[in-house]
């Protein structure tokens, strides 16, 4: 296994043939900060995909974050960063020195080869979207309970698309595979601008599905600092009563702090701010503007949160740019100023139960007043992360704290 080499945004599969502007889509998506992209390309001739590597070549595309599907020598030639392999090739040690991967069918598969791939892909999860017929084969129940107790990185794969994705991160896989939901093409041109969208769509709801334990920090690099190195990986910034300048200064310093743990920076309420310091992006109040609005300038590929205290607020919310919600207050708090009716669990449970009768996919952080007797109660619920800000920045070790926290929200 190649050490420390794993992607934190989805993988993308290319296409089956070769396309006009594939190339220079492929380069793009480099560019934009895909982990791996996989050159899986059965309908295409082996000199057709060395010239398609040439092209990415000519075009300076990052060539490490590329893995070819079934052909080794191809992968040392040009200097990719892996290669897709068959479980018997695996096995014999194929691929040394390289990302090695696989793909399989079932769990028994999955789990043989887990322990000497870096990840297996295991599909297909949900009914696919490229391949018609192709259904899904995995229990979310089942797959929830073998990922407890997994060796080795798992990735999910068939039929991933931005409504599921966060189900995909819920249910435990380490990471998601697309293809039919990430390409934009006709029978001879990928459409390179809308393919990025795409992406960007799916990279973005990814992220957002990954803040189980948020601190919600006024700006102290300290407190954020212990609560990464105690292994929490989203910060929300909220320094309201700051001037814009402190805010990107300190921002960027907290980016810097991110950075360096692979952990997410999101702005509180100003998505300006939020561009100004290169943050992942921004929590957006029922005050502040419309998430519609804050897209444009934010971008694409950046974070929109959005508070709310009600199943109504969230439906108005559900409008394909909002990422994920934080809902509260569970209980009376103190940091905060104008505070909405407290939900406790009962609350929780009323709305999560809305949210899937009326089929809202929107990943939920339960936030006000948690302390770490609440969290076994609070995840049962159905939410999918907690947020906290005066339990840990006035806790008399942030680090011991955060772990706690972690401990408690994995064993719920």
């Amino acid at each position: 296994m190649v050490a420390d080499i794993f992607p934190e945004s989805p993988i993308l599969i290319t296409l089956p043939r070769i396309l006009k502007n594939e190339a220079e889509t492929l380069a793009a998506l480099c560019g934009a900060g895909v982990s791996v992209i996989h050159i899986r390309k059965p309908e295409a001739s082996e000199p057709e995909i060395e010239e398609l590597l040439k092209t990415l070549q000519a075009l300076g595309a990052d060539m490490s974050r590329l893995t070819i599907h079934y052909n080794e020598p191809l992968a040392r030639k040009y200097g990719l960063g892996g290669v897709h392999l068959r479980i018997e090739e695996l096995l014999a040690g194929a691929g040394e020195g390289l990302r090695r991967s696989c793909s399989a069918h079932g769990w028994t598969e999955a789990e043989r080869a887990a322990t000497d791939a870096d990840y297996v892909f295991l599909s297909p999860l949900f009914d696919s979207i490229s391949k018609p017929g192709y259904h899904s084969a995995i229990d979310p129940a089942e797959a929830a309970e073998r990922l407890r107790r997994r060796k080795g990185r798992i990735v999910a794969l068939g039929g991933i698309r931005p409504a599921n994705i966060a189900r995909v991160r819920r249910i435990g896989f380490d990471g998601a595979a697309v293809l039919g939901a990430a390409w934009s093409a006709d029978e001879k041109a990928v459409n390179t601008e809308r393919t990025l969208k795409n992406y960007h769509i799916l990279n973005r709801k990814w992220k957002a599905a990954g803040g189980t334990l948020q601190l919600i920090s006024d700006g102290d690099l300290s407190v954020a600092a212990q609560f990464l190195d105690a292994g929490g990986r989203w910060i929300q910034l909220r320094m309201k009563d700051a001037s814009a300048e402190v805010i990107v200064c300190r921002g960027k310093e907290m980016l810097a702090l991110c950075r360096k743990r692979r952990a997410v920076l999101v702005v509180n309420d100003a998505p300006q701010l939020a561009v100004a310091i290169g943050a992942d992006g921004v929590h957006l109040g029922q005050a502040d503007m419309p998430p519609i609005e804050a897209r444009r300038i934010i971008g694409d590929g950046a974070v929109i949160g959005s508070t709310a205290n009600t199943f109504e607020q969230i439906a108005a919310r559900n409008d394909g740019e909002t990422d994920y919600v934080g809902l509260g207050p569970f209980r009376f708090t103190t940091t905060k100023k104008n505070l909405s009716p407290v939900l406790g669990t009962e609350g929780y449970r009323t709305i999560l139960g809305r949210m899937r009768t009326e089929n809202i996919p929107l990943p939920v952080v339960a936030i006000g007043g948690i302390e770490l007797p609440d969290i076994p109660q609070i995840m049962r619920t159905g939410v999918d992360g907690i947020a906290l800000s005066g339990a840990i920045a006035r806790a008399d070790s942030p680090a011991t704290t955060t772990a706690n926290f972690l401990n408690a929200i994995r064993n719920a």
